[in-house]
């Protein structure tokens, strides 16, 4: 029986908020609902409509609104210099996906369960991780977590990840059993969200070869550009080698400051050399992700209109083609 565990209290979404999710007029919506074109809205004490976040779901296929891409997309938090702030941006994204409506599985990579801790989970009350299923061959169904968030998955980590680097050495087609894995499974979900460690081994290797766009986290220092160098260079060898390549790949500064002057330079030396890749979206230094990151909570709950939820959730509409698409309300 799969694993559930608890990430937050009852969200609900107001009339407005709901119809940009659906990417639709708040009158549209609501003329809809009176023509009986749709199930009318949830109702409070006070009679005010409310919407939670699974109606997203619900929603689009009463109205026949199409998900924004063609095809479940497997994405990657990926870079080689760690400290990048990779995995609480991961956890925050995948979570806003979540509550936008998007059925979303999150996947923690790392043995040392950072993704699961900004989560708020406890990651050692989890007994099963992807080993179990990569390298032991148990149903991926059996390892996956519910949370109290209806879109929400999660396929936990923890120090019992820990040996299957030297697992997979001795297996068959090692490189390529994790997406043998997720292909069981993608058809339950929109988004699969993937945190790796900073290293390149056979598990990150299959997480390239499973995934279709790569997200790079950057620090606008020159540490952090020279650690795209080699996982550049680690890429084209992986092409080389496997005929791969990936559909997207998305490079965005993190904790960006543009009064510090390594941060503008950092900036150039990326716009000049890595322009191709990198997108308009900034993250912001904002101490409220830090401080959510402490307390393992998404930023989306912790400080939903700070400087760093604005910031991913424009990332989110970047990297989806999405405009308009309100703030948690």
């Amino acid at each position: 029986m799969p694993q559930r565990a608890r990430i937050l209290g009852e969200r609900v979404y107001s009339p407005s908020t709901f119809a940009k999710l659906l990417r639709i007029s708040k009158q549209e919506l609501l003329d809809k609902e009176a023509k009986g074109l749709i199930p009318p809205a949830q109702r409070d004490s006070k009679g005010a409509r409310y919407y939670r976040p699974e109606d997203v779901v619900k929603y689009r296929a009463y109205l026949g609104i199409p998900f924004p891409m063609k095809s479940v997309r497997k994405q990657l938090f990926l870079n080689f210099k760690g400290g990048t702030g990779k995995s609480s941006l991961s956890a925050s994204y995948g979570f806003r996906l979540a509550q936008m409506g998007f059925r979303t599985l999150l996947i923690d990579l790392d043995p040392q369960g950072h993704l699961t801790q900004c989560l708020g989970l406890n990651s050692e009350a989890f007994p099963k991780t992807l080993f179990n299923s990569l390298v032991g061959k148990e149903d991926i169904e059996n390892i996956i977590v519910k949370t109290d968030l209806p879109t929400l998955d999660i396929i936990p980590s923890n120090l019992n990840l820990s040996p299957i680097e030297l697992s997979l050495f001795s297996m068959n087609s090692r490189e390529f059993r994790l997406r043998r894995l997720l292909s069981t499974i993608e058809m339950n979900y929109e988004v699969i969200v993937m945190d790796a460690s900073p290293s390149i081994g056979l598990l990150n290797l299959n997480a390239i070869l499973a995934s279709n766009d790569l997200l790079i986290p950057v620090l606008a220092d020159f540490l952090s550009y020279h650690g795209l160098k080699i996982l550049f260079e680690t890429l084209s060898t992986i092409e080389e080698d496997f005929s791969f390549v990936f559909e997207n790949i998305f490079i965005f500064l993190n904790r960006y400051n543009d009064s510090h002057r390594i941060c503008r330079r950092s900036k150039k030396a990326l716009e000049t050399h890595y322009k191709k890749y990198l997108i308009r979206t900034v993250i912001r230094q904002d101490t409220k992700i830090a401080e959510a990151t402490s307390l393992g909570t998404p930023i989306f709950l912790f400080a939903q209109s700070s400087k760093g939820a604005e910031d991913i959730q424009s990332l989110i509409d970047e990297i989806f083609g999405l405009k308009g698409n309100g703030h948690d309300g």
